[in-house]
């Protein structure tokens, strides 16, 4: 067994990860203009994930453990590498859904899917961990989690928000605990993140692409025009950065750790953008605010009193 990192540094690591948490805010707020600029939110989820895909690429490339990894791509399911499935719909909803809601609540309906998908994959052992009781501790992170939306629902800015749409959010979010458990099944066969996360993309982008050109074919595209300004089309970028910085600090902080502080990262970064770069001059609801506090709340009711060796698992359980 490797000796426990020095708290200073798993200090500085958690740090690094709350600010990569952040990022997925400013992606979400960079795909949802994108989608605006472009007409269509499926181009602009393709053009994410395709740019993606190019920054993933070029890392598996580059690294030699990575191509010695690809061969065991073999040895995995079928249905094991269609993650990158619930990243596009993540990538798609939250495009269409960030210029009609703002970041904030958008990130409080996805930690609310995500925490309620997260106790059904654990349920039934969709991951690579296998199968894991649902404790009263993660019950109430979920009802905590679902207070959190019903509260953020309730603000005078956001009344007017279609409520199947954060119904649509919140199941993109249990979208993306799938799309973990089965890249983490991927990295468990192959031994190697960066495929793993290389897998997602492409299956991702396939996905997207057929979408776009069958609705292409079919005159149902609603596709304007590439936007000139170049910032729109980092999107893929920072979601990669975000998958880089996970990929390097899982071995230090912990899977639970990693993802707690992500959440914390990706619900504060959220607000912030709401407050001082509000979409279309809305306002930021106190109540949505109220509803990110909840938000957080599970985080500190899930990581309380998590023996050290749940910290610290092995890098190859999850991803």
């Amino acid at each position: 067994m490797s000796p426990a990192p020095d708290p200073r540094t798993v200090r500085i690591g958690l740090a690094i990860t709350v600010v990569s948490g952040a990022l997925v805010s400013v992606q979400q707020r960079i795909n949802g203009r994108l989608g605006t600029e472009l007409g269509d939110v499926l181009v602009a989820a393709l053009i994410s994930f395709s740019t993606g895909l190019v920054v993933v690429g070029a890392v598996v490339a580059l690294r030699p453990a990575s191509r010695r990894a690809l061969p065991a791509l073999r040895q995995t399911r079928p249905w094991e590498r269609v993650g990158g499935v619930g990243g596009a719909a993540l990538v798609a909803v939250g495009a269409f859904a960030t210029p009609r809601m703002g970041v904030a609540l958008l990130t409080v309906g996805l930690v609310a899917g995500q925490t309620g998908g997260g106790l059904l994959v654990d349920k039934v052992g969709l991951g690579p961990g296998g199968a894991h009781a649902v404790t009263a501790r993660r019950a109430v992170a979920a009802v905590l989690c679902l207070a959190a939306v019903v509260v953020s629902s309730l603000g005078g800015s956001v009344r007017d928000v279609d409520p199947l749409l954060l119904v649509l959010v919140v199941v993109a979010g249990s979208l993306v605990s799938v799309q973990q458990a089965l890249n983490g099944r991927v990295r468990v066969r192959t031994g190697d993140a960066p495929v793993a996360v290389g897998v997602n993309f492409v299956t991702g982008t396939v996905l997207l692409t057929v979408i776009v050109l069958v609705r292409a074919a079919v005159g149902a595209s609603s596709f304007t025009g590439f936007p000139s300004n170049p910032g729109l089309y980092l999107g893929g970028a920072v979601g990669a950065l975000f998958v880089a910085v996970g990929a390097i600090m899982v071995r230090l902080v912990g899977v639970l750790r990693l993802g707690l502080a992500v959440i914390a990262g990706q619900v504060t970064g959220a607000v912030l953008l709401d407050l001082f770069l509000p979409v279309d001059g809305a306002s930021l609801s106190p109540l949505t605010v109220v509803g990110a506090v909840l938000a957080l709340a599970p985080v500190l009711v899930i990581g309380r009193g998590v023996p050290p060796a749940v910290l610290r698992p092995s890098v190859a359980v999850h991803d």
